[in-house]
């Protein structure tokens, strides 16, 4: 009887402890009223929340009215290619080459198989080479797939930027050929040393939200003859995913790198001369892609890369570093971003308040069953609901101690010496006092 009650009791026990939600350490809130919407909702997620939090949403916790946890999932926006094959393998036949006019390969997958971009491993250093690409079935009858495709290899300032991969309409060709044309400055045979194939298939349209730059400060490194362009965005961990350059220059070819940081000072703790303390260092910019920017014209027809697409880069600081070479700076008319629509997915009940509570460092992410028990739950056409105004938590108050306990050290040292003192003073006494023998 005695075991059921302690059984009993630690059950309760946990019981409470799991629906009464710790709110120590988190820094902020936002209700969710619900009106009469019930089932899976998804909560726009926005830029001050996204600010607020840790960069992944780790930290968001949805509580209902009885301060218990409800599951949720946090949905990214789709960027457009949601799924990609891996790459696929090939074989390289009969490479041929005419002298100083082009090299040409047969690339054969061992089947029918989709694709609709091939990346291109090519000889030499420092190129910029226009190139053919034929299907066939038979590899006797070949029809175009893609002509005027441009591959690069830049080399400037100790630095390398390529761009090895072709994009084309998709097809299912057996075999395709390869057709890379010598540039008048390339050797007499160029070798095309590996091509890959894969195929990037969107399944539903874009989750985009254009981000609005608040800051943007263009300058010029003479030494190196870069372009730098800073862009502050306003908000912490905006998940930027597509960055589009206009550029009025007519015909170039540059090498960029592009690099983030979500601030540009932090405080670290260092030790010094005088001890621990908290120093102020700056923060290290992160690359983020590396690849060409160009635009370029042949037989009347203008081919150009200017959009970063695919970007992973949860930042509120951008920097785009352009390597002019011996080339005058490019001229930027506008830079566009574009960052997904992120959101969190949750079942409520109409007429019911939620909270959303976020803002803290040190949370690690919430388990649920609710991604897994309901399988495609992002891809629902979900009613969209907004969160309210931020309320901020107040900081759990810091227990002044005691003056004892606060000096406990110095408290210590005062009580040895007094004790040394002590025992000086006594064994001077002793010596003092008449011995047996004089007596």
């Amino acid at each position: 009887m005695k075991r059921f009650l302690v059984i009993m009791i630690c059950l309760g026990t946990a019981t409470a402890i799991k629906a009464a939600f710790d709110h120590s350490g988190w820094s902020w809130q936002r209700s969710i009223p619900m009106r009469t919407t019930s089932g899976f909702v998804r909560l726009t997620i926005t830029p001050q929340i996204l600010d607020q939090s840790q960069a992944t949403l780790s930290d968001l916790r949805v509580l209902d009215k009885a301060n218990n946890l409800v599951p949720h999932v946090i949905h990214w926006g789709r960027v457009g290619e949601q799924r990609q094959f891996e790459w696929l393998p090939a074989r390289l036949l009969n490479e041929n080459y005419m002298p100083a006019n082009y090299t040409r390969v047969t690339v054969d997958f061992h089947e029918m198989v989709e694709k609709n971009q091939i990346k291109v491993d090519l000889s030499e250093k420092n190129y910029r080479r226009r190139a053919l690409l034929e299907g066939s079935n038979d590899s006797v009858n070949w029809a175009i797939v893609a002509e005027d495709l441009w591959l690069f290899d830049v080399s400037l300032q100790g630095r390398n930027f390529k761009l090895d991969t072709l994009k084309f309409p998709r097809n299912n060709f057996r075999y395709l050929r390869l057709t890379v044309y010598n540039m008048a400055d390339d050797p007499r045979r160029i070798g095309i040393e590996s091509v890959r194939a894969a195929f990037y298939q969107t399944e539903s349209k874009m989750e985009l939200v254009e981000v609005p730059v608040k800051g943007l400060q263009i300058t010029r490194d003479a030494k190196t003859n870069q372009s730098i362009i800073e862009l502050d965005l306003g908000f912490r961990n905006l998940p930027i995913a597509i960055m589009e350059c206009e550029i009025e220059t007519p015909y170039f070819y540059r090498g960029y790198q592009l690099l983030g940081r979500n601030q540009d000072t932090e405080k670290v703790r260092r030790k010094t001369e005088s001890g621990w303390q908290m120093v102020e260092q700056k923060v290290p910019w992160k690359t983020v892609r590396k690849g060409v920017l160009y635009r370029t014209l042949y037989n009347h027809k203008t081919s150009a890369s200017l959009k970063l697409d695919g970007l992973k880069a949860p930042y509120r600081c951008l920097q785009l570093r352009i390597f002019n070479g011996d080339n005058p700076p490019l001229a930027l008319k506008r830079i566009k971003l574009f960052r997904q629509d992120t959101s969190l997915v949750f079942k409520a009940e109409s007429r019911h308040t939620y909270t959303l509570i976020g803002g803290n460092a040190e949370a690690i992410p919430a388990v649920y069953d609710l991604a897994k028990a309901v399988q495609g739950v992002n891809e629902f056409s979900l009613p969209v609901i907004h969160p309210g105004p931020e309320v901020l938590l107040s900081a759990p108050e810091k227990k002044v101690l005691p003056w004892s306990e606060r000096h406990a050290g110095l408290i210590l040292v005062i009580l040895i010496a007094a004790v040394a003192v002590m025992l000086v003073f006594i064994i001077k006494n002793l010596k003092g006092l008449p011995s047996k023998k004089n007596s």
